[in-house]
């Protein structure tokens, strides 16, 4: 059976004479539809731009994006960094990797605003002791002064050589029974480690600065960052391209890498977002190539003809170039939301296609010549169609007035796109149609089945409709478990090196980028708001810029000035040997192998025969490295000796320290801390995992309480949860009374108002229901899937209910079951397609389009007909 054609009392004229004049000058109509084509293209190839900066997505008008705004132009002038974490093998290794790199960058104005060390750099270099606890100093600098027998010599003779010759020498009071070889266990043993490790051919490092300290290397120590502004070119889809290039080609070039015992890894909002368009490109081809194929299976099932498939397809690539030409002279760009709006078009403007399309195999079935059949096919869908679009644009264009201005700019490019979409499927459709011709006939389906469903349906109509409550309810009853995911990361691969180089740094609370900033009036009161806000349990620590002074400095320099009138001719000698020939290299390489051997076979009672094997081992290092080619004793000096010289000048410069006041800091950090006007920032870390919503949401809502106006990236990323979700909302209220609304007006009875809109919400029930049986919250990314969602399905519902006021009945058995079924089915299998995505958060919409197109169908073909019943009196049919 088909659903009837629109009674005189309810047919389109208009529609009706638009298709039959596009049929009776379809080569016209054709010329006309590829020369806008053609115009389209040339606009959007001319005119294209994308506006890839995700920080305009959110409107500046609302209070916080406004404080946000003004703690930036006061603290961040440069915009948002690209942070590059520097670890290190050893602690030189990771102090000399971020000073090269940071020179390198400096160098390069053109593409870094500003670059600076957070945590290094002359300042900290000259003045980083001050700010350790006064037993930590005084154990310091007795390290230093225990080993001033080994760096005296050193400092004078950095080379193997001088190593060597240090060795013999210590040796000669193990001899004279001086000492033991116990006392030289640990630097032996590390040196014998470090040339076995070379000795065996892989990648060997050495650190004095852990051989010095007598402990341990403290995980901060062998991390180094670097922050860095880039210009930015946000017409670019990876806007920090260039700069992040640079950064990593620097990197190869300074040798910064895990075969020399440092690995340079980048972070921040940067290269985060530029590696989610990325991520997002992954699989690109595939997820393409599945999508395509699963909407043209779906569209040969639904209307069985080549030639008709071709025509749909050309009638959509064609509405898709003109609306992306409109969204461009609206907006003049897209942004990274609203250039959605291609698989929104695709997904609805194909289900026109497909309506009409099937309609057109009916009519053709009952015998119409091929035009008579397209102009039925108009008069019969022409009314339905038009309503549906103007009902899914109205909900579209519904996001229009919300502060979500990337879902704002999507909703007027999609709404009109419906309009271009119905404009063509009505003229360009039918001209492509007659011009390549389609098959007579009607497509063949399976009668048997629908029948059998039908009466069912019809038949059980009360089980049917009390089901649908029941599990409508039980979904709604469900909805508080259902939660927004506000948190970003979970939208990103953590196999994507910004991703997890963020979760590592946000291991550390000290290195948290999730923070709640405050701007105080003066220094002053920022340090008392910092004493007062640090006492909050929720709060780890408060940080001013009088954090960058060091207390105790009364009780501290004293320590060092001891020891550096101490180490000071060891330090910095008076004169320096020259440096060795390979041949005098050889010979105290040799020599001192001899000293070990000797030492360790004379070095009498139970320590001695516990130090003599390392000894040995040594001896047995140096004689195959004094036997090695020039090249490979080269290499171990290189090893051995060049973090000496990093500790050498790294320790003077330390016992340099003299007292520090706000005056003293340099610019580079009073910057980040202390505006021009005077106004001073206090930074607050949270307590516990700062990647945790819940510990977040108690962090900040603690803050406030105190500072109502506290901002921050904490803040920033829960607000801006906030004003997402919060536009969906509202744009949800608004769309679905304007809806309402809309079809009152057309149908103008509340109970087939009542009938068209009670499916939508049992779909939108169901989806959300299964959203929280399957664990999957509504986050950034699958929230969108839910405007197709509302439009498909106030389409699918505005075909039957305007079918059945025709009077048609028995609607599961005609022809518009028929393509509503494979619309859903070419747009959930078409978009679900997505859910193949390794990016999680289009895996995540993929999945939701899937599941919310499923339940659309259900309620379509199974609660809708129950709801409608038999034909209203005065129908047709009735």
């Amino acid at each position: 059976m088909d659903a009837p054609a629109e009674t005189t009392s309810t047919k389109t004229p208009i529609v009706a004479r638009l298709v039959a004049f596009s049929a009776d000058h379809a080569a016209l109509v054709v010329a006309f539809g590829v020369a806008l084509a053609t115009v389209a293209i040339v606009f959007v190839v001319t005119h294209f731009s994308l506006n890839s900066d995700t920080d305009q997505l959110i409107s500046w008008k609302l209070p916080w994006r406004q404080q946000e705004a003004t703690f930036n132009r006061l603290f961040r002038p440069e915009g948002d960094p690209i942070i590059m974490v520097v670890d290190g093998a050893t602690p030189e290794l990771a102090e000399e990797g971020a000073a090269d790199l940071t020179q390198r960058l400096q160098a390069r104005p053109d593409l870094f605003r500003f670059v600076n060390r957070p945590d290094g750099g002359p300042y900290f270099a000259r003045e980083g002791l001050l700010f350790q606890d006064v037993p930590e100093i005084r154990d310091q600098m007795d390290q230093l002064i225990k080993a001033q027998p080994f760096l005296g010599p050193l400092a004078a003779d950095p080379t193997l050589r001088g190593l060597a010759g240090t060795l013999s020498t210590v040796l000669q009071g193990v001899s004279s029974g001086q000492a033991t070889l116990t006392d030289l266990n640990r630097p032996i043993a590390a040196l014998g480690g470090t040339l076995d490790t070379l000795r065996a051919g892989r990648p060997a490092f050495f650190s004095w600065r852990e051989l010095i300290s007598d402990k341990p290397v403290d995980r901060h120590e062998l991390r180094r960052i670097v922050a860095a502004s880039p210009v930015l070119d946000f017409s670019s889809l990876l806007p920090g391209d260039k700069p992040t290039v640079f950064v990593r080609q620097a990197a190869r070039e300074a040798g910064l890498d895990p075969a020399h015992g440092v690995r340079v890894r980048l972070t921040g909002p940067v290269p985060l977002e530029d590696e989610e368009f990325a991520t997002l490109a992954d699989r690109a081809g595939l997820i393409g190539s599945l999508a395509a194929t699963a909407i043209l299976i779906m569209l040969w099932l639904a209307v069985r003809s080549v030639r008709l498939i071709i025509a749909i397809v050309a009638t959509t690539l064609v509405g898709l170039v003109c609306a992306a030409a409109a969204g461009l002279l609206i907006f003049h760009r897209f942004n990274a939301i609203s250039v959605a709006f291609i698989p929104l078009f695709v997904g609805l403007g194909i289900d026109f296609g497909i309506q009409l399309s099937v309609r057109f195999r009916a009519e053709r079935g009952a015998g119409l010549p091929l035009r008579d059949a397209l102009v039925a096919s108009g008069r019969g869908m022409g009314r339905s169609l038009t309503l549906a679009a103007t009902a899914i644009a109205t909900g579209f264009l519904a996001f229009a007035p919300t502060a979500y201005i990337g879902v704002s700019q999507l909703g007027v490019i999609a709404g009109l796109g419906m309009f271009i979409a119905l404009g063509l499927n009505l003229t360009m459709l039918p001209a492509v149609t007659r011009l390549i011709g389609a098959p007579g006939g009607a497509a063949p389906h399976e009668t048997a089945f629908l029948e059998r469903l039908d009466g069912a349906i019809l038949g059980h109509r009360r089980l049917v409709i009390g089901t649908a409550v029941v599990a409508g309810l039980a979904c709604a009853a469900s909805l508080p478990l259902l939660h927004f995911d506000f948190n970003t990361l979970h939208l990103k691969s953590a196999k994507v090196e910004s991703v997890s180089t963020l979760l590592d740094l946000m291991s550390d609370p000290d290195e948290s980028p999730n923070t709640v900033e405050v701007t105080a009036p003066s220094l002053a009161a920022a340090d008392a708001l910092a004493r007062r806000l640090g006492r909050l349990p929720e709060v780890s620590q408060a940080r001013t810029l009088s954090s960058f002074i060091p207390d105790d400095q009364t009780e501290k320099l004293p320590i060092i000035a001891d020891a550096a009138s101490l180490l000071d001719l060891t330090l910095n000698p008076l004169v320096t040997q020259p440096p060795p020939t390979d041949a005098e290299t050889v010979a105290a390489l040799r020599k001192t192998a001899g000293d070990l051997r000797a030492a360790a076979g004379t070095s009498p009672g139970a320590s001695s025969r516990i130090s003599a094997g390392p000894a040995s081992r040594l001896a047995d290092d140096f004689e195959w490295l004094a036997a090695a080619p020039p090249l490979v004793r080269a290499k171990a000096g290189e090893v051995l000796m060049r973090p000496l010289a990093t500790v050498l000048e790294q320790t003077s410069t330390a016992l340099g320290a003299q007292a520090v006041t706000v005056a003293d800091i340099p610019p580079d950090i009073k910057r980040d801390w202390l505006a021009p006007d005077g106004r001073a920032r206090v930074s607050l870390t949270a307590r516990g995992d700062a990647n945790n919503t819940a510990v977040l949401d108690r962090f900040i809502d603690a803050v406030q309480r105190i500072v109502p106006d506290a901002n921050g990236a904490a803040v920033d990323f829960r607000e801006g949860g906030r004003a997402v979700s919060g536009a969906f909302a509202e744009a949800g209220a608004l769309s679905f009374v304007a809806i309402t609304l809309l079809l009152y007006a057309v149908l103008r009875r509340v109970r087939d108002v009542a009938i068209t809109m009670a499916p939508i919400v049992l779909t939108g029930l169901l989806t959300l229901g299964s959203c929280v049986a399957l664990n999957q919250p509504l986050n950034f990314a699958n929230i969108i899937a839910l405007p197709l969602l509302f439009g498909i399905g106030v389409a699918f519902h505005i075909y039957f209910v305007m079918a059945w006021r025709g009077g048609g009945a028995h609607l599961l058995q005609s022809s518009l079951s028929r393509a509503i079924f494979f619309s859903a089915l070419a747009t959930a299998t078409g978009f679900g397609s997505l859910w193949a995505s390794r990016h999680p958060g289009t895996a995540s919409m993929g999945k939701l389009l899937m599941i919310s197109l499923l339940w659309t169908l259900v309620s379509a073909l199974l609660f809708q007909p129950a709801l409608m019943g038999p034909p209203p009196k005065g129908s047709p049919a009735a």
